[in-house]
């Protein structure tokens, strides 16, 4: 008699179905696990002493030691939020692994940002942290630094780059999210990009990320 395959293949799933299920979990788990491991942590860091803005706090998602100089990516907060928020809506730690680059989330004082003077503290917090991470925590790409913000921290990122134009740190391009208020008049040659959208996420970063890439110092 002839035995029926569909019927001896159902038997055989049936019969090992815990044992391939069991198999598929620790596969997914070892691909994720191989997937994330040459992926830098992201870690809370202080200024050190020797810069003006010596004790201010950040966060920094960036391989210590890559094989080239990476392309670097500062993230602003909007007032009322703070690093860590703004790295779990916006996911850009994510892109950077998938990217290969650098990015680093400044904090505000008190969560606001102090915007009265072109060169003020805030300003100056900012260019620390770009040489902060690229003496000491990376090796970092100085044609291709960009600055990112939503709301007041997208006002910040304007402001720090249009005002670094005479002097000190500049930025290759720019990119905005969400309303601003009156924000710093920018020259044709700062790249800017305003994205409309009230909220942030991986797909607002992703577009930042096209826009930002192709331009250099």
């Amino acid at each position: 008699m002839v035995s029926n395959p569909l019927k001896a293949g159902k038997q055989l799933w049936a019969k090992n179905r815990k044992r391939v299920l069991i198999i598929g979990a620790v596969l997914v788990v070892a691909w994720i696990y191989v997937s994330r491991s040459g992926s830098p942590d992201t870690e809370r860091a202080k200024i050190p002493a020797g810069y003006a803005s010596a004790e201010r706090e950040l966060a920094v998602h960036a391989d210590s030691s890559p094989s080239k100089p990476l392309p670097l990516v500062l993230v602003l907060h909007d007032d009322s939020s703070d690093a860590s928020a703004i790295e779990k809506a916006s996911r850009a730690s994510v892109l950077a692994d998938r990217r290969e680059f650098a990015v680093v989330y400044p904090e505000a004082v008190d969560s606001e940002w102090r915007l009265d003077d072109p060169q003020g503290a805030d300003v100056q917090y900012l260019r620390d942290v770009v040489r902060y991470v690229s003496q000491e925590r990376s090796k970092i790409d100085p044609s291709r630094i960009y600055i990112w913000g939503a709301g007041e921290g997208g006002h910040a990122a304007l402001l720090a780059a249009c005002a670094a134009l005479g002097s000190g740190q500049k930025f290759a391009a720019v990119g905005v999210v969400g309303p601003v208020g009156q924000a710093q008049s920018c020259p044709p040659e700062v790249h800017v990009r305003h994205v409309e959208e009230t909220t942030w996420n991986e797909s607002t970063t992703r577009d930042l990320w096209d826009f930002s890439r192709d331009f250099k110092l």
